[in-house]
């Protein structure tokens, strides 16, 4: 049936508004009318007939002038297009077979109903439904009692009062709102009057939905006498539909002592719109299994899809049964009942639904850019930030389906009849078509030509994709993984078609079409995927040990009950602080991601600590708890892909495969596939994760606390102990301004809760995986509910295991069920040798010669995304470089991308747009392919607050370290090394030209000479002092604006050189800043760089601070003398170490040591050749920066010339 409001609405909205218009002056008309007839008829109704106040559900007129009822909510439509034609006809075919039943029939009405029977009955005329109501009678014109059930607009009503004198007439109806619409379109005061002048006694039960019929009848019969009633059901309900048969294969003795025949659970493949035609069980007649259509049929299938052959070939209906009706086309009856699925022209209906969707077709946006800021320095994330801008002053067409398909969805098969008309009339390359429910394909067998179907299919070389059976649930993988077969950018051409609609499968399609949304946005990219083979590479050629197929055979039963409390850090965390301290012994803890921070101010050391994020952000976070011993004494798990620095600051680490990432399956191809296991849940948070991992260790004894993963406060989503929160327990972000926060989904302890869009993903994958899983999970946390968690009070948690048995547990995960490979030193040489380096760059050259070909026409751009992604998979066939596994998601979106150009209304503008777009592809594949050189070395340097972290790694700093310094800035200084260091540890010495204080130095001291040098005869100096020192743990840091032309090679010791501009000073130096004449350098600067930036290790190196400049008409010279000034004094180096505020210049085996400095900045090393003077920009001086500087100048911290000893 055609419900979709839409389908009711005149296509031109004054069309629409004047028809309502014109019915309104009926309804105001009418409305009075009844007021005044229900005042005098049934005064109890009175107030709610004068007050009509509907929420969601109205009166509405169609396009044809018709009265209906609309829902909102869900944009339904009660009726079809001809609301009273069509109940009139329910009408008529009731009164042919007019249910009745007698109070004196004691016998069984039909012992043969057993919802099991039934779905072995495969002719209609055996149902019990069928049997019954075929040997109803007509109702005659003298009717002594009617139940009817349901009001809706009436018209029904209209017809019994006209044609039969009803004595007592009995109408249910639960829905206020539905009586309200009835009042405003049905002529109450006629009806009324009829009835009176009838002798009817009508009782009204308005929002009674016929639960106590039992009460109601015996009631009557009590005061009336009454040998039996008839009973007429006008729409759908479970109340309803249960009354209706139980009334008809019972008799009354039978029904009050069952009180309701319980149909079978309402399913998804049972469900009814509330308004279906009746059938007309007269001309129906079931199908015949030796039908030519229905052999012809099996036969293509058998060739085509053999499985599908196989199962439909003797398959016998469990629900739907499939019939012929009058006009010869199949429909099918819902066994039960009798229920007609596809209305009274099945045929018809399908192909106007259809033509409905060829004007109004649905194809989702797809998500594609990236809202965070973590990531925004990602080659990927730039690209799409750029790219996307060049859409904004361009017009899409939307307009009617295409005659030429790309692709489409098709979410029911229903009979089939949309799918012959589809191809009938279009070009469809690419066909996904989705049934959730086997009894109607099944039908299609005997309704539609599918073998004409498939073989235009297998003629035309398109495709289709048929799922049968699944509910929505796990379809999403079925149909991703058809989309990777062909490249996820077909997404964006890809249509969306539902065929029919099914209430109980609205939240699943919903949840579909948004992960379909998201497919491009969140699947892996070109940095992602980067860093994870970096990072993965790393962790098993350092021998940490992986999770093994099979854990949870490696843990008896006993070990296997201990009781695991994943802990999170949701807001409710706070409230279970306590138990889990009480607990401690007794549960194996683990901390997942921030929640660390709590649990440490608590004094709680987990056994384990669970992070996911393969970014460097983690780093940040764990270094922010400022304890590192602490650290030392927990384990780290994590999925392969955890940055390396992180791993670094725990006791040991152990890592889980991450299914389907590029780092995972480059990995096992490599070391094999049977040894290790690999997670599917353990996405998009960390709780998943921990779930997931000791789920498949075979724990079944799992407490969840802090995985909220909702809030009732948008301002408290977090523990109020983490490091979301600033000591005053303020936020120390807008959380809520970052994130959407605004869903709302059903909590654990309460109705509602608010969350946000990451963490309704993150639920379902929890739910998704206790699904998998024997096991018992209690939900602790007071935020959203997760279907298979039981929700429990923390103070009604109750552990009996011993404490001795937690301990010995732990070992058992560490030494059984985890393992490293074997010979991992050399997996990342191996690996080198498998992934070859010179194989990528030709491939990266062929791709690169491919995107830079020009392009004319729209069919040159659809066969460069074709070329494209052959070249990408005959990589992957080859299986000898990186080049898919890198560039599949970034060449996604580029396809993605390209493919808007067809609904670009100018092809001029389509074209333009194409050419700026491959410009920055082949811009980024450059940039792609310079950095791939060193991928097993170049690790994430993404970051969290990195300056609190920065200042944890400086306070860890113990041993003691003398900085001699020639530069009069004590007290620049003494302010940076009480900033940046703990007390006692870093020491500063003033010194003269001769380096006077010498005599008093000890080799067992750390000691950093910081000296200025202008000239030639200075260098020399102190180079003939320091020479003669014994000084083995020192290294001298030159600074002087003609470092660069200064020779320093007779120095016995490490050095650094500071390659700088000249500074400015006083006023005229703040007004050339301003101007955008000179970088923001002064004198003031050089004690932060000697005391931040050089404190590492000792090695030699020439040190670059980056600038920050305004932008002006000198912009570009300035950068560029920078950068010729350290062209010259690195002429003997190859590559660079970037760490965003400053570079490093050294031979390559320093710079692989030194990656991460003394504050824990991570640098990216770089080949010099690549470099570019905008690598030495920190930063364009805005109009907040300059206010900034401007004060510091007012206020005398800047632009001072000090003397030099």
């Amino acid at each position: 049936m055609l419900k979709d409001i839409r389908f009711h609405l005149a296509d031109a909205e004054d069309d629409q508004k004047e028809m309502e218009q014109a019915l309104s002056r009926h309804i105001i008309t009418n409305h009075r009318r009844s007021v005044l007839a229900f005042s005098h008829h049934v005064p109890s109704l009175a107030s709610q007939v004068k007050d009509v106040a509907t929420s969601n559900i109205a009166l509405f007129a169609n396009k044809f002038g018709k009265f209906n009822i609309v829902n909102y909510t869900s944009g339904r439509t009660l009726y079809g297009l001809d609301p009273k034609n069509e109940v009139q006809e329910q009408y008529r075919l009731f009164s042919q077979h007019a249910s009745y039943l007698s109070f004196s029939d004691v016998t069984v009405q039909d012992e043969a109903y057993d919802q099991e029977n039934i779905r072995d009955i495969a002719n209609v005329s055996e149902l019990p439904y069928f049997r019954r109501q075929k040997k109803y009678t007509t109702l005659p014109e003298s009717v002594n009692a009617l139940v009817v059930m349901g009001l809706g607009l009436g018209y029904h009503i209209e017809e019994l009062i006209n044609n039969h004198t009803i004595r007592h007439l009995v109408i249910y109806e639960p829905e206020l709102q539905y009586f309200q619409c009835s009042v405003l379109a049905l002529d109450w005061q006629r009806l009324l009057q009829t009835m009176a002048s009838k002798g009817a006694a009508v009782y009204l039960l308005i929002g009674n939905d016929g639960s106590g019929i039992v009460d109601n009848i015996s009631e009557l019969r009590q005061a009336y006498d009454i040998d039996g009633f008839y009973f007429y059901k006008h729409y759908n309900n479970d109340v309803f539909d249960n009354i209706d048969v139980g009334l008809k294969l019972n008799s009354w003795a039978q029904y009050k002592t069952r009180s309701v025949a319980r149909l079978s659970q309402k399913g998804v493949n049972t469900f009814l719109p509330t308004w279906t035609d009746s059938v007309d069980i007269d001309t129906i007649k079931s199908v015949d299994k030796s039908n030519g259509l229905f052999r012809r049929n099996l036969s293509a299938f058998q060739k085509y899809f053999p499985k599908i052959y196989q199962e439909f070939s003797e398959f016998t209906p469990v629900d739907w049964l499939p019939i012929i009706d009058n006009c010869g086309e199949v429909n099918v009856v819902l066994k039960e009942s009798l229920q007609l699925f596809g209305g009274r022209l099945p045929k018809h209906n399908a192909v106007e639904h259809l033509k409905f969707f060829y004007q109004k077709p649905q194809k989702d946006s797809l998500v594609l850019g990236y809202k965070g800021t973590k990531l925004k320095h990602y080659k990927h994330y730039q690209f799409v930030e750029e790219t996307e801008r060049f859409l904004q002053d361009i017009s899409e067409e939307v307009g009617n389906l295409p005659d030429h398909i790309k692709s489409l969805i098709m979410f029911g098969v229903g009979l089939g009849y949309q799918i012959e008309e589809l191809y009938k009339q279009k070009t469809v390359d690419k066909l996904f078509l989705c049934e959730p429910n086997k009894d109607f394909f099944y039908a299609s067998l005997f309704a539609i030509d599918w073998h004409e179907i498939l073989t235009k299919v297998d003629k035309e070389k398109s495709r289709i994709y048929i799922n049968i059976g699944d509910d929505g649930s796990n379809i999403f993988n079925d149909l991703l993984g058809q989309f990777y077969s062909v490249g996820p950018y077909i997404l964006a051409s890809t249509y969306f078609y539902q065929s029919y609609y099914n209430a109980n499968l609205v939240s699943a399609l919903a949840r579909l079409r948004e992960q379909l949304q998201i497919v491009i946005s969140m699947g892996e990219y070109f940095d992602h995927a980067f860093y994870g083979i970096s990072h993965t590479v790393e962790a098993i050629n350092r021998g940490y040990p992986l999770l093994t197929v099979n854990a949870e055979k490696k843990l008896n039963a006993a070990q296997r009950e201990t009781p695991v409390f994943i802990v999170g850090n949701g807001p409710s965390l706070d409230s279970c602080i306590e138990a889990i301290k009480e607990l401690r012994e007794k549960a194996i803890i683990v901390s997942c991601g921030t929640a660390l921070m709590p649990l440490y101010k608590n004094g709680i050391v987990p056994d384990f600590h669970a992070e996911i994020e393969q970014n460097r952000s983690t780093f940040d976070w764990v270094s922010r708890i400022g304890d590192f011993d602490y650290l030392k004494q927990i384990s780290l798990i994590s999925c392969n892909g955890i940055h390396p620095d992180t791993c670094n600051l725990f006791k040991d680490v152990f890592i889980a495969f991450k299914t389907g990432e590029s780092s995972t399956v480059s990995s096992v191809n490599l070391i094999g596939l049977k040894k290790f296991e690999e997670l599917d849940f353990a996405f998009p948070t960390v709780s998943n994760f921990a779930l997931n991992l000791f789920t498949t260790m075979g724990f079944n004894q799992i407490y969840l606390f802090g995985i909220d993963l909702g809030f009732t406060d948008r301002k408290k989503h977090h523990s109020s102990q983490s490091g979301y929160y600033s000591n005053d327990g303020e936020e120390i972000y807008d959380y809520s301004k970052k994130n959407d926060t605004s869903f709302v989904i059903e909590g654990n302890f309460q109705k509602t809760v608010f969350t946000k869009y990451e963490f309704k993903v993150s639920k379902d994958i929890l739910e998704r995986a206790l699904a998998k899983k024997p096991v018992y999970c209690f939900n602790c946390s007071n935020g959203a509910k997760i279907n298979g968690a039981l929700p429990l009070l923390v103070d009604d948690v109750l552990l009996v295991n011993s404490e001795e048995s937690v301990a010995s547990v732990v070992d058992i995960v560490k030494q059984n069920i985890f393992e490293s490979i074997p010979e991992y030193g050399s997996y990342t040489t191996r690996f080198k040798e498998k992934y070859r380096q010179d194989v990528l760059h030709e491939e990266l050259e062929s791709l690169l010669t491919l995107a830079r070909e020009p392009v004319h026409s729209l069919v040159d751009i659809n066969a460069l995304i074709e070329r494209q992604k052959d070249l990408l998979f005959d990589s992957y066939r080859k299986g000898s470089s990186l080049l898919f596994y890198l560039l599949f998601g970034s060449m996604n979106y580029c396809n993605v991308m390209l493919s808007k150009c067809e609904y670009i209304k100018s092809e001029a503008s389509a074209l333009s747009y194409a050419n700026k777009l491959l410009q920055r592809w082949t811009d980024f594949l450059a940039e792609a392919r310079d950095e791939v050189t060193h991928i097993e070395s170049n690790f994430d340097i993404s970051e969290s607050f990195g300056s609190i972290r920065q200042i944890a790694h400086l306070k860890r700093h113990k041993a003691h370290i003398l900085c001699i310094t020639n530069i009069n800035q004590s007290h620049m200084f003494n302010q940076f090394n009480e900033r940046l260091f703990s007390p006692n540890v870093v020491e500063i010495k003033q010194c003269g030209p001769g380096l006077t204080e010498s005599s008093q130095l000890k080799s067992s001291v750390d000691i950093r000479f910081a000296l200025w040098v202008q000239k030639q005869s200075q260098v020399d100096a102190f180079i003939h002092t320091l020479n003669t020192m014994e000084v083995p743990n020192a290294e001298v840091i030159w600074f002087g604006t003609h470092v660069t032309s200064l020779d320093m090679t007779q120095l016995n010791m490490p050095m650094s050189k500071v390659v700088h501009p000249d500074f400015v000073y006083g006023n005229a130096g703040l007004e050339n800043i301003i101007k955008g004449a000179s970088p923001y350098w002064v004198e003031e600067r050089m004690p932060f760089v000697a005391l931040k930036h050089n404190f590492g290790s000792v090695f030699n190196k020439v040190l670059v601070p980056k600038i920050k400049v305004k932008r002006s008409e000198c912009f570009d010279d300035i950068l560029q003398d920078l950068f010729n000034a350290v062209v010259k004094s690195t002429f003997e180096y190859e590559y660079y170490l970037d760490f965003g505020e400053f570079v490093v210049f050294a031979n390559l085996n320093d710079l692989r040591l030194n990656a991460v400095d003394m504050c824990g900045n991570r640098g990216i090393l770089c080949k010099k050749d690549l470099l570019k003077p905008q690598a030495l920009l920190d930063e364009e001086i805005c109009d907040d920066v300059e206010h900034s500087i401007v004060l510091t100048f007012s206020a005398g911290k800047a632009g001072g010339r000090y003397q030099m000893q």
